[in-house]
């Protein structure tokens, strides 16, 4: 495809995979947002779902750089990429629960062709290759498309100390409800919902702090505070803002059933955001939250909310 300076895009893929091993295969899907750094060369952040293989539950989050062939017929660009896959696994163990919420490290290897539809539209085919010499392998292949937003606004560009460079109002308050999901073989799940509060640090980062109804813990704890730093990347004119966030994700209250085996109060917490501003200060934000702690206690939670912005710089 013809290339664009800095151009973003956005793109969401479906298809297959299967073990290294040859013996199974299974659902797997991807989100991709990529920024073209130079006509040849682009980054890419996405999350991998690798769906559900006998013994494993595994997704995670990846970042990539890619080398991109010249367009050819001023359509179709060639693609390989690599990086590292930070992944979260549900495994099969001998132990009283049955399973393990394993947390670790592996490569993902990826071939690309993407082919131009016209007017910002794309159909994109990814070949992956998970490396995890300490764990499963796997090979997906998946189809999709996207949209390329074109010419991106430099957001470190344009701030300065103290500034966002942007016309929203710093602070927000946004008030959502969604599913929490655990991640044990079962997938069990509830409703969740809560306030957010988020301030911008710059156009480029933010700080939120956020309280949780969450009804999944053996505890019987059912509210949650949590605090997160977040990486933003506006885009399509600053009313689509994408953001990766990593924290800290704590029972609050009183232990109203003990039990031998109550899980760590504390957890880690990582967090992808995106948020489509109606107005200067009203906004629709979809969060998909993960927790991760080190006593088999993980869980999803995906929310819908609405926001109102406020303040001034």
């Amino acid at each position: 495809m013809p290339a664009r300076a800095c151009a973003q895009s956005l793109a969401v893929l479906a298809g297959l995979t299967e073990s290294d091993n040859h013996q199974t295969d299974t659902y797997a899907w991807q989100i991709e947002f990529q920024q073209q750094l130079t006509p040849l060369l682009s980054g890419s952040v996405s999350w991998l779902n690798e769906g559900h293989i006998p013994d494993h539950h595994r997704d995670g989050a990846t970042a990539q750089l890619w080398l991109n062939s010249p367009a050819w017929h001023q359509r179709i660009v060639l693609s390989v990429g690599a990086g590292p896959y930070m992944y979260f696994d549900t495994e099969s163990a001998a132990s009283v629960r049955g399973f393990s919420d394993v947390h670790s490290v592996a490569a993902l290897l990826s071939a690309a062709a993407t082919v131009d539809l016209g007017a910002g539209w794309f159909a994109r085919l990814n070949l992956n290759n998970v490396w995890a010499p300490a764990d499963l392998g796997t090979y997906s292949v998946l189809l999709g498309g996207g949209y390329r937003f074109g010419p991106a606004h430099s957001a470190l560009a344009s701030s300065s100390p103290g500034q966002t460079g942007s016309e929203y109002p710093p602070q927000q308050i946004q008030l959502f409800a969604g599913q929490m999901i655990l991640s044990d073989p079962s997938s069990r799940g509830g409703r969740t919902y809560g306030a957010d509060y988020r301030f911008d640090l710059a156009r480029w980062a933010a700080w939120s702090a956020t309280w949780y109804y969450d009804p999944g813990s053996t505890s019987g704890r059912r509210d949650r505070a949590a605090t997160q730093l977040w990486l933003v990347e506006p885009m399509a004119g600053d009313r689509l803002a994408l953001s990766i966030g990593l924290g800290v994700y704590a029972e609050v209250g009183p232990q109203t059933r003990p039990t031998a085996s109550s899980p760590n109060p504390v957890s880690g917490l990582s967090g992808l955001r995106a948020e489509w501003r109606l107005s200067r200060r009203s906004s629709l934000v979809l969060t998909w939250q993960r927790t991760f702690t080190n006593d088999d206690d993980d869980r999803d939670i995906i929310a819908l909310g609405y926001a109102f912005r406020f303040g001034a710089w």
